[in-house]
C-alpha cells in the first residue's frame, strides 16, 4: 500500500509534538517519471542516502534541491512499505528541452528591441520563470510607449524529439491617445495654463495634435518643464505628487491625471554680491531683472515675484562674463536663503559668491590632423591670437569658422583647452580630420555625322590644400 508523504511548510509546536520525529531507515529509493535523466542523477540531486533515517525536514530539503536544478516541473515524494522495508518513491515531471524561440507580431516597435527583453537559452530545460519575466518586460515596454492595449502570449509547441519550441505572439494594438488632462491640486493656475506648459498634450482637431501618450515625454514634464514653469512664477517648491493614466481599452482614449503640490509664491528679498573685484556691481547687474545696483548689499528688499529661470539665466551670463574676460577658473555660486516676513509672506534672499581666480592668457594654438590643408588656411579662420586673454565666445566662433571651411569631417571634436606649462596660461588645440573634397563629371554622346563626343569636368574647392577653388 502506498501512502503520500506530506511535507508541511511550517508546523506549530503542538503539531511538532504530534508528528513522528523520524521515519525508519530508508531501505531503497525508487524514481518514477524520469526519461531524460537517470535514476542515479535524480537521487544524487535529492541528497537522500539509503540506510539512513530520514525526517520530513530532509524530505523538504530534497524536494527543494530537485526544483533548484531547473530540470523539473513537478516533484513529489511517496512513502511505500514492502514487507518490513521502507521504500521512498521520488516522482518527477521533467521539463522539456527548449529547442528554439521566436517572436511574432512587432511592427510599431522593432523586432530586435522586443527580443532584447527575452533571456532564454536554447538546448537547456525551458525556464518558465524567465518566460514569464520576458512577457512582463515586453508588456511593460509597450506600456511605456503608450500601447496600453498590447498583449503578449507565449505558446509552447512540442517537437518530435520530446522538446519544445516557444513562440511569443505580440498583439500591439493602438497607442493610447490622451483625450484630456485633469490637474488636481492647482490653485494658482487653471488646467489650461498648466497643460500649455507641458509636452503631454491632449489630442486636438488638427493632425499635428494626435495626443499620443509617451511615458518618457511625461517624465520630462514632471522633472523639468513643470518645475521650471512654476519656478518662473515664484513657486519654487512645486512638485508633481502623482500621475495616473486612466485608459479605456475599448476606445483607445485615456485621461491623464496630474496631482500637483504648488506651494507658496516667493518674493525677492535682498541681494548681496561677495568676492567681485574685476567687475563692479553695476556691470554684474546687467543681466538680472531684480532691483537696481544701489539696492545690492544695502539690506533693502528688491521686491517683486521671484523668477527662478531669470535668476539661473543671470547667473549663467555672469559666468560667461568672467570666462570671456580670461577668468576661466572663476566660480560663481548662487545662494538662496528662505525666510518669512512678519505678515507671513515667504521671501528669498539672494547672494552671488564669486571666486575670480587669475585671468588666463593664450599661450599656444595647436592644429592637429590636417594632412592636406595647409595650416595657414586653418589659422586664417581662427579669431584668437597667442598672447591675448582667453575668450570662450571667440573660441567657439573659431571652431565654427573651421567647420564652415567644409574641408573636414563633421562634427569636429570640441577644441581642447589645457593649462600651459606655467600653470596660469592655456594652450588651445583644434583637432580636424580631412575629408574628400571636389568632384568629377563626365559624359559622352553619339551624333549623326559627327561621331562620338564627350566631356570631362573636375572641380576642387581645396586646390592643393590651399583653400583655393579650381575648376577644369
Amino acid at each position: 500500500m502506498a501512502a503520500l508523504l506530506v511535507v508541511p511548510a511550517a508546523l506549530s509546536g503542538q503539531d511538532r509534538q504530534a508528528a513522528p520525529p523520524t521515519l525508519p531507515p530508508v531501505d531503497s529509493i525508487k524514481v518514477e517519471g524520469n526519461a531524460r535523466l537517470t535514476a542515479e542523477q535524480v537521487v544524487a540531486a535529492s541528497g537522500i542516502l539509503v540506510r539512513t533515517k530520514v525526517s520530513y525536514r530532509e524530505i523538504q530539503r530534497a524536494v527543494s534541491a530537485l526544483y533548484q536544478t531547473g530540470q523539473f516541473d513537478d516533484v513529489a515524494v511517496e512513502q511505500r512499505e514492502s514487507g518490513n522495508r521502507l521504500v521512498l518513491a521520488i516522482i518527477v515531471k521533467e521539463r522539456p528541452i527548449l529547442r528554439g524561440w521566436t517572436v511574432k507580431g512587432p511592427a510599431k516597435i522593432s523586432l530586435g528591441t522586443v527580443k532584447e527583453h527575452i533571456k532564454l537559452i536554447e538546448g537547456r530545460p525551458i525556464d518558465r520563470a524567465a518566460v514569464a519575466k520576458g512577457r512582463f518586460e515586453i508588456d511593460s515596454m509597450y506600456r511605456k510607449e503608450g500601447y496600453y492595449t498590447a498583449k503578449v502570449v507565449a505558446k509552447e509547441e512540442p517537437t518530435t524529439d520530446g522538446g519544445v519550441r516557444l513562440a511569443f505572439q505580440v498583439d500591439e494594438g493602438n497607442r493610447v491617445s490622451i483625450a484630456s488632462v485633469d490637474v488636481v491640486g492647482n490653485t494658482h493656475f487653471t488646467d489650461q495654463q498648466v497643460v500649455a506648459a507641458i509636452g503631454s498634450k491632449p489630442e486636438g482637431f488638427w493632425w499635428f495634435r494626435p495626443g499620443a501618450y509617451d511615458e518618457r515625454e511625461l517624465d520630462i514634464d514632471k522633472r523639468e518643464r513643470l518645475p521650471r514653469w512654476y519656478g518662473g512664477h515664484g513657486l519654487i517648491d512645486f512638485q508633481v505628487a502623482k500621475d495616473t493614466l486612466l485608459p479605456d481599452p475599448k476606445t483607445g482614449k485615456a485621461i491623464l491625471q496630474l496631482t500637483v503640490e504648488e506651494g507658496q509664491v516667493y518674493q525677492v528679498g535682498t541681494l548681496e554680491v561677495l568676492g567681485n573685484r574685476r567687475f563692479s556691481v553695476e556691470e554684474l547687474m546687467t543681466g538680472l531683472p531684480f532691483g537696481t545696483a544701489d539696492q545690492v548689499g544695502s539690506g533693502k528688499e528688491l521686491g517683486g515675484t521671484f523668477d527662478r529661470n531669470a535668476w539661473e539665466s543671470a547667473t549663467e551670463k555672469l559666468r560667461d562674463l568672467y570666462v570671456n574676460s580670461g577668468y576661466i577658473t572663476a566660480q560663481v555660486e548662487p545662494e538662496q536663503a528662505r525666510r518669512i516676513r512678519p505678515d507671513g509672506t515667504p521671501v528669498l534672499d539672494l547672494r552671488w559668491r564669486i571666486q575670480e581666480g587669475a585671468p588666463a592668457t593664450i599661450n599656444k594654438i595647436n592644429i592637429v590632423g590636417n594632412e592636406v590643408t595647409h595650416e595657414r588656411v586653418i589659422r586664417e579662420a581662427i579669431v584668437l591670437l597667442p598672447g591675448e586673454l582667453f575668450n570662450r565666445d571667440r573660441l567657439m566662433r573659431s571652431y565654427q569658422n573651421i567647420g564652415n571651411l567644409n574641408f573636414f569631417q563633421q562634427p569636429m571634436p570640441n577644441p581642447d583647452v589645457a593649462p600651459a606649462a606655467n600653470g596660469v596660461d592655456v594652450d588651445i588645440t583644434f583637432r580636424v580630420e580631412e575629408k574628400r573634397t571636389g568632384n568629377i563629371n563626365f559624359g559622352a554622346s553619339v551624333g549623326q555625322g559627327t561621331g562620338l563626343g564627350g566631356f570631362v569636368g573636375l572641380e576642387e574647392p581645396n586646390l592643393f590644400g590651399r583653400g583655393k577653388r579650381g575648376k577644369l
